[in-house]
């Protein structure tokens, strides 16, 4: 059988290429021969056979994906389903970037570094047809169903590891420009510093995850010596702190009037991607900053030793593999296990990791606790079965544990070799008593990753009870960012966007004695540009820009706030028209809406209102509404659109909402001038199996906010 995602003759091409001459014993020794050269790349030790099992099936589930998604001739189905040619690499699809940043990216970048390379274009092409990189790249184009852009920790990762055989400064150019849109929160994160819950789904899982990435950027413009990037990306690399609320010591939501969510309930509540509160402890980049905001060193421990105790009251949440609040069954906490390296008490990481290795991974059928998510879980296994973990992607270090393996020997491409022995290793000897690289005494829990690159030998003994003293001290800890601190980002706290006559901009800044600093002309503001003292008075569309000062402090970002005087939309004038929505309706599995009209709908018709009431299943299915809108007098109305999982609504041509809040349904909001009289309005929405709801709204020119009726919509 021959298959091809392009056409008929690539799959004839593509069956005359790999089984020209079919041999049913050839194809077997073949098929063998392959994954023999793929698992040797990795040699390891063990009394155990269970053990051995899981290790290789581990490192074979790290093979299966992502998948080569191109023809023997080098087409490819890319970025929006075009045809394109590679001449010069490989191209790959399923990559389940939030899940396989963590660790597997990281372990090819050691056992794999031409295909890493392969990962990063294809990723590079992706940017190329669709202006940003993708959260998932899958059947040769991108899912949306993720958050946050990890294609920069992969991109970043290889590049400060020597893997550069690919357009750095093209790479580099993807990351900041994506990091610089304004998609799925990043409008609100660039000048509030933080997503709002209450404009935006997930919204501290966005701003911790984003602030991740934008450590990523940073780092890679500051090897490139792009210096005015690290400052601004090195800066927003640090907006986790506008999400972490010192009372409960915990990342929470936060409103866009700046005060805090609630009821807040830390075990479940929406603000969050597949975890709580507790799970999204998310800050690997910069944990020393993570320390001193939770009060230090000797609390953190004891929040580290309650996270691995304290259970949900309601069971509210489990992926599987759970250990306290801890989640091995899902990704966000990955990391967590290996945190008390950062606090002097890396023998009760060694615990935490040996007991994850121990109880949640078997040899039977459903041998993960969790899901498997393209090679992550398996990824975690063999790192963590060889000592030592890759906890903040994108740093050159890796963090120690407690190895599971007799002995493992890396192959390296370069002809070194890697060698982890681990003398007294047993169920029971799962302390560090001490360590040695390449013959020399080693008392830091971390090791970089050149140690490993170079070749040599890593030899723990082990015990059955904690060496106390072995990297307690500060010199051993792991490196961790902590930039210079930054002004808290300043914002808009009184002005409306759109306006008829004028409107009065009030700018505030949470840090006492800060200065606001602002220009209205276009250019970067300073120290020297007008300092607000009062309300700006605006009379006339006008772009402010301004940022906060503060001694002792960086400067914080610009922000851009733009005001636009209002200009009225002129009214459609259709004949013959009749109460009611026109609508067609779509069965299939989508990522975005533009994919909706690429379909044929199953069913036309009309409806009296916007609603999904009139589907034909709950599960994959999109709606295209089309109508007139009968706008009673003129004004400036606000329209609010409500769905799970994605939708836009476009009037008079113009979009003026577009609302992905994948996994929960979240109103967002947009304005218009609009003129009395009628409007063209069209309204475009999928569900991708996170849920359903729609629902449009409005107020405006003495209409309160309410549901759009019935008798103010119409077609022809």
């Amino acid at each position: 059988v021959g298959i091809s995602a392009v056409d008929m003759e690539g799959a004839r091409k593509n069956l005359k290429a790999e089984i020209d001459n079919w041999d049913f014993d050839g194809v077997v020794k073949n098929a063998e021969d392959i994954w023999e050269k793929e698992l040797s790349k990795i040699e390891i030790e063990s009394s155990s056979k269970e053990i051995k099992r899981i290790f290789y099936t581990s490192m074979y589930h790290s093979c299966l994906a992502p998948q080569i998604f191109m023809d023997a001739d080098g087409r490819y189905v890319g970025a929006e389903n075009n045809i394109y040619q590679s001449d010069d690499f490989t191209y790959y699809t399923a990559l389940s970037l939030w899940d396989t940043f963590r660790a597997w990216h990281p372990l090819f970048t050691i056992i794999d570094q031409k295909r890493s390379v392969d990962f990063i274009k294809s990723m590079i092409k992706l940017y190329e047809g669709r202006g940003r990189l993708p959260q998932w790249p899958l059947t040769g184009s991108t899912y949306d169903g993720m958050l946050g852009y990890h294609a920069t920790s992969v991109i970043t990762d290889a590049y400060i590891k020597g893997i550069d055989d690919f357009d750095v400064e093209q790479a580099y150019e993807a990351m900041k420009n994506t990091m610089m849109s304004n998609d799925y929160g990043l409008n609100y994160y660039k000048n509030l510093g933080y997503i709002p819950c209450d404009l935006e789904g997930e919204s501290v899982s966005k701003t911790l995850e984003y602030s991740y990435n934008d450590w990523c950027v940073a780092t890679l413009a500051e090897k490139l010596g792009k210096k005015d990037d690290y400052e601004y990306f090195n800066a927003r690399a640090q907006f986790y702190k506008n999400v972490f609320d010192s009372e409960t010591k915990l990342m929470r939501g936060k409103y866009s009037d700046r005060t805090w969510f609630k009821p807040f309930n830390p075990y479940v509540n929406s603000n969050y991607s597949e975890g709580n509160a507790f799970q999204y402890t998310f800050v690997p980049h910069d944990t020393k900053g993570l320390i001193e905001l939770s009060g230090g060193e000797s609390k953190f421990d004891l929040w580290l030793d309650d996270f691995f105790t304290l259970e949900n009251p309601d069971n509210s949440y489990d992926h599987g593999g759970v250990i306290g609040q801890y989640v091995h069954g899902n990704e966000p906490d990955h990391h967590m296990p290996y945190l008390y390296n950062y606090v002097g008490k890396p023998w009760k990481s060694q615990r935490i990791v040996r007991k994850i290795l121990q109880e949640h991974y078997s040899d039977i059928p459903d041998g993960l606790t969790g899901n498997e998510d393209c090679g992550q879980m398996s990824a975690w296994y063999m790192f963590s079965a060889m000592g030592f973990y890759p906890f903040n992607p994108g740093q050159e270090m890796y963090v120690i544990g407690s190895p599971l393996v007799d002995k493992a020997v890396i192959n390296l491409e370069n002809g070194k070799k890697f060698k982890v022995i681990a003398q007294n290793q047993s169920p029971e000897n799962i302390y560090i008593q001490s360590l040695e690289l390449n013959g020399k005494v080693y008392n830091k829990s971390y090791l970089n990753h050149a140690d490993i690159m170079n070749g040599g030998e890593l030899l723990f003994v082990m015990g059955n009870t904690p060496n106390e003293s072995w990297a307690s001290a500060e010199s051993g800890y792991p490196p961790t960012v902590n930039g210079e601190r930054v002004v808290s980002v300043p914002y808009i706290n009184l002005g409306d966007e759109l306006f008829r006559e004028n409107t009065k901009v009030e700018l505030k800044c949470d840090d006492q004695n800060a200065q606001i600093f602002y220009t209205t002309d276009g250019s970067t503001p300073n120290i020297n540009s007008s300092e607000y003292k009062k309300p700006v008075n605006i009379n006339k569309s006008t772009s402010i820009k301004f940022r906060a000062y503060k001694d002792g402090f960086k400067p914080s970002i610009v922000v851009v706030g733009d005001f636009q005087k209002a200009d009225f939309n002129r009214v459609a004038q259709p004949k013959n028209i009749k109460k009611g929505v026109k609508y067609n309706y779509y069965e299939a599995a989508y990522h975005s809406v533009e994919q909706i009209e690429e379909f044929k709908p199953v069913e036309s018709g009309i409806c009296p209102k916007v609603s999904i009431d009139g589907r034909k299943r709950d599960g994959y299915f999109a709606f295209v509404f089309e109508a007139y809108l009968k706008v009673p007098k003129k004004g400036i109305y606000t329209f609010y659109l409500e769905s799970n999982d994605g939708s836009t609504l476009i009037i008079d041509e113009k979009q003026v909402i577009e609302n992905d809040s994948y996994h929960i349904a979240k109103e967002l909001s947009g304005s218009l001038a609009l003129y009395e009289g009628y409007h063209k309005i069209k309204i475009k929405y999928f569900q991708a199996g996170g849920g359903k709801a729609l629902k449009l709204s409005w107020k405006g020119a003495g209409i309160d906010k309410q549901e759009i009726p019935m008798n103010a919509l119409f077609y022809n």
